[in-house]
Order: structure tokens, then sequence, then C-alpha cells
């Protein structure tokens, strides 16, 4: 399985992966800063989860518009948005995507736990 975690903050990108390699201990993860790196790598090598913060610093749409980038490279791709904004902010985009899930920011190992084992798509 192929795990993209994808947060401008390097602490809460730091956080998420440490927590997403404790749910997924033999998954590969990618953990990055930036959205066109982790788009480009999702092109070279697959992509079969995305966990992405909603609002990356530019505007409360970029990470969307990212979201919906990567669906273009994989529409089987698993969208779990990590937020610290209520899911009803968003929540009529988010349903249009048919996202595999929401975790609010602080988030806990637990929540990450349960949006896997609701993943929309297999992933390998």
């Amino acid at each position: 399985m192929k795990i993209f975690c994808v947060d401008r903050s390097p602490l809460e990108l730091m956080d998420l992966k440490r927590k997403v390699k404790a749910v997924k201990p033999d998954a590969e993860i990618h953990a990055c800063r930036d959205p066109e790196t982790a788009l480009s790598l999702a092109r070279a090598d697959g992509c079969d989860v995305l966990l992405t913060e909603i609002d990356m610093g530019g505007s409360k749409r970029e990470g969307l518009d990212f979201a919906m980038r990567m669906q273009k490279i994989n529409p089987e791709v698993n969208i779990i948005f990590v937020t610290a904004f209520s899911e009803w902010e968003f929540a009529r985009d988010v349903i249009q995507m048919r996202i595999s899930g929401f975790v609010r920011k602080p988030y806990k190992k637990q929540q990450l736990e349960a949006e896997f084992s609701h993943l929309r798509y297999a992933a390998m």
C-alpha cells in the first residue's frame, strides 16, 4: 500500500506520518509538504491513500483542489482529509469527491485506524 501524507506544517506532517506508520507499518509512506512534489511522485509511483489537509495555507480550497488533481492521477485513490475545519464547512464539495473520510486535528491513532478500516477502494 502506498500512502501519501501531505501537510504544509513540518510538525503536523511528522506527527501524521508517525501515526500512519503505527497503523500501517508495512505501507510505503511518502510525506510531502508540497502538493506538487506529491503529485509528481504519485504520477511516477502511484498512490493508494492520500491523507491531506484541506487548508494548505494558500486558500481554503487549496487542499480540495490538490485532492481533485490526485484523483485525476488515480480515480480510485482513497482520500482522507485531516483538518482543523468542521466537516460541514466543505461538506458539499467533499461529498461530490466521494472521499473515504475525515480526521479532525489534533488526530489520534485510533481515528486513523478507523478511517483505514473503512477505505472506499481496496488498497494493495
